[in-house]
């Protein structure tokens, strides 16, 4: 008797976990639209894929083979104690945990816990030996979501493996935040930062590329307020001690190709212009979840200098840095005249029609776009994800005007990422660089 084949069906359900609930009471088995699967040797995706434009995409040069390193963000497995939306509360925290204050006490008012890696006596010896203060550090958290973290890689639980990245972040420098393997249904898995980086910051997982490398010198070798073993990986002294982190040969090739001396500034520029074209993330979807991006290079002087210029404003525009930013879009009512409620995050409901984030029953920010209010960075949704974070605390008159940059940010990279992809097509049809 001849057995039926069995089918493999398929559907994805992103978002919310509102809208999740809300799709789950009106759809069942039957009336949900299932999309069939064929499996393909030698992977067997469970999940839909579409690959027909990998012969392309191949000739396209790798991004970990334009930069000669890259390393993972921070993971310090316990950010309750050493991450801190403000720098006076996480002093507070090291204050209490380098006191003379009774063990168990200190253990318990940090919600700290010894593991079969972490011990907190060795911990707090550790911490005893160094001014704190001194490896407080600003810290990209998530994307716009600046925060501040202890950064002791002796602390940090198994040390730091991230050390031989982070450390380049201690003097000025610049970072793209990617991630190399993704499980949801498109590909936005990419900031920028100028600070050390969270582990999650981009992605769930990040890693991140430095514009600049630091050679350590011999400066903290005979620096006597620092014990740690750490201290000297974590200071340097002079410029020459900066090299680039983007290849000698991609760099001239680029600069015979141009014509023209190009600088690793303008190649990072270039790289973060392309990777924000929404036709680039379309059309490469599948390989762009599966492993870090491949980069087109365009042989055309004026298209790779145009892109750069746009990757640049999008760069000052994620770092808040860009002057289009003097003027925000949004606006926010001060005052509701009940002190208590005052700036109270208590919710985050956006309103399509009144085109407002509702943060109480009262206040709210008015003038964003659905688009703008939906858009997503690493499967963050970048306004919710920021409010989220802070349900139950006062915004600051510093938070508000943090917030109201952000929502201008965004609706200007979307703006820019409407540039970028009325001349990549041209960047594709003239790519002849490295392939």
């Amino acid at each position: 008797m001849k057995q039926k084949q069995s089918k493999i069906k398929y559907y994805d359900l992103w978002g919310l976990r509102k809208e999740k609930y809300k799709f789950l009471e009106s759809h069942n088995v039957k009336n949900t639209k299932w999309q069939d699967l064929e499996l393909k040797k030698p992977y067997y995706w469970f999940v839909p894929k579409d690959f027909r434009s990998g012969k392309n995409y191949n000739k396209f040069i790798a991004i970990k083979d334009i930069f000669n390193h890259c390393g993972s963000g921070v993971n310090t497995r316990r950010d309750h104690f050493m991450v801190s939306q403000y720098k006076d509360s996480l002093e507070n925290r090291l204050l209490l945990f380098t006191s003379s204050q009774d063990d168990e006490i200190i253990k318990s008012t940090l919600s700290l816990q010894d593991t079969e890696y972490w011990k907190f006596f060795e911990a707090k010896k550790i911490a005893q030996k160094t001014d704190f203060r001194e490896m407080i550090f600003e810290y990209c958290y998530r994307p716009f979501d600046l925060r501040y973290v202890y950064y002791n890689p002796e602390i940090i639980e198994r040390g730091d493996a991230r050390l031989p990245t982070i450390k380049h972040f201690f003097r000025e420098n610049l970072g793209i935040l990617l991630s190399k393997k993704i499980d949801k249904p498109s590909w936005d898995d990419i900031f920028v930062t100028d600070k050390i980086a969270d582990g999650h910051s981009a992605s769930v997982r990040t890693y991140i590329f430095p514009l600049h490398l630091y050679n350590k010198n011999t400066y903290a070798q005979n620096n006597e307020k620092s014990k740690s073993s750490y201290a000297d990986l974590m200071l340097f002294d002079k410029p020459k001690d900066k090299k680039s982190n983007i290849k000698d040969e991609i760099i001239k090739k680029l600069s015979d190709i141009y014509k023209k001396p190009i600088t690793p500034e303008q190649i990072f520029y270039y790289i973060y212009g392309i990777l924000y074209s929404n036709i680039y993330r379309k059309k490469y979807n599948e390989f762009l979840k599966i492993d870090f991006p491949k980069i087109p290079f365009t042989k055309d002087t004026k298209l790779f200098f145009e892109v750069a210029k746009i990757g640049k404003e999008i760069v000052d525009l994620h770092l808040l840095k860009s002057l289009k930013l003097k003027k925000v879009i949004a606006k926010f009512p001060i005052s509701t005249g009940n002190i208590l409620k005052d700036n109270r995050v208590e919710k985050r409901e956006y309103n399509k029609k009144e085109k407002r984030i509702y943060i109480n029953e009262k206040q709210y920010f008015e003038n964003i776009e659905s688009e703008v209010w939906n858009y997503y960075i690493g499967g963050y949704l970048v306004l919710g994800k920021w409010l989220k974070n802070r349900i139950g605390k006062k915004l600051s008159p510093e938070d508000i005007n943090h917030y109201l940059k952000v929502i201008s940010s965004i609706k200007y990279t979307i703006d820019l990422q409407n540039q970028i992809d009325k001349i990549y097509p041209k960047i594709e049809t003239l790519r002849e660089v490295f392939s």
